[in-house]
């Protein structure tokens, strides 16, 4: 019997105690409103947000630059690649090349052409496979139809939805300025103007004509738009002629053309 007692004593005092252990983790704090916080310290840690000042860094700055020589490099997926190889991934870490993801020279002007190897990661000389620039247009054409058609039609006239409601006309692409060799017609401006937007006059609001779609366009996907304008523009040059025999027979049908097979744009 006195061995049962002792057994319960102990363990009424256990339980006593475990409230108490658990006030002391509260370290005087309290409330009657949720949600309670046991132990404060671990949910109220010190830390900076984005963005804030800082008292313990010369600059004040929270936010820091990495060290020199920092190497950035990390696997992650890609939005139209299942997975990026990894030397692609080490420079669209590091973004050296301001051809790739600037489109200018080492002198700021803009890359007439796109860098083509270097947008595929592939090496200085070695030979661009077909099957991978035809991917490229597809990729631009999918980007274009999503972000571009509706202010700058499908065929890059600047007659789309948006655009023939627009306060001004929009840029024509077919223009000789934004053809290869013109005012606007290098490459890289082309890309700028993707990643950047257009300036509005001095004062003028808004700031931007056209708006920014760097957070919507990557810098890949901003070439593969500028591959598949290129596209277009050989397109509007092109003759029936060019167009393979087995469907040329059909696009004359669908345009009730009588032309000759040789004949009109």
């Amino acid at each position: 019997m006195t061995g049962a007692r002792s057994i319960f004593i102990m363990l009424a005092v256990a339980t006593l105690a475990l409230p108490a252990g658990l006030t002391a983790g509260c370290r005087g704090e309290r409330t009657a409103k949720r949600p309670r916080q046991f132990f404060p310290g671990m949910d109220d840690q010190p830390k900076y947000q984005p963005q804030e000042a800082s008292t313990f860094f010369a600059d004040g700055r929270a936010m820091r630059e990495p060290v020199a020589g920092a190497v950035p490099f990390g696997a992650r997926p890609d939005e139209h690649d299942e997975w990026l190889p990894v030397g692609r991934q080490r420079r669209d870490f590091l973004k050296a090349d301001d051809r790739v993801y600037l489109g200018v020279n080492a002198d700021g002007s803009y890359v007439e052409t796109i860098p083509v190897r270097a947008v595929l990661g592939l090496a200085e000389g070695e030979p661009v496979p077909p099957g991978a620039v035809r991917a490229l247009i597809e990729r631009g054409q999918d980007r274009y139809t999503i972000f571009c058609i509706v202010c700058h039609g499908g065929t890059g006239d600047g007659k789309g939805m948006v655009g023939l409601q627009w306060s001004y006309n929009l840029p024509n692409f077919h223009d000789p300025q934004y053809q290869p060799g013109g005012e606007k017609g290098q490459d890289g401006y082309l890309f700028h103007v993707i990643r950047n937007g257009v300036a509005n006059a001095p004062g003028a609001q808004p700031p931007l004509r056209m708006p920014s779609y760097a957070e919507r366009v990557s810098e890949r996907d901003a070439w593969a738009i500028v591959a598949y304008l290129r596209a277009l523009q050989e397109t509007d040059k092109g003759e029936i002629a060019d167009v393979p025999a087995a469907q040329r027979r059909d696009l004359l049908n669908s345009r009730g053309a009588t032309a000759p097979a040789g004949g009109t744009n």
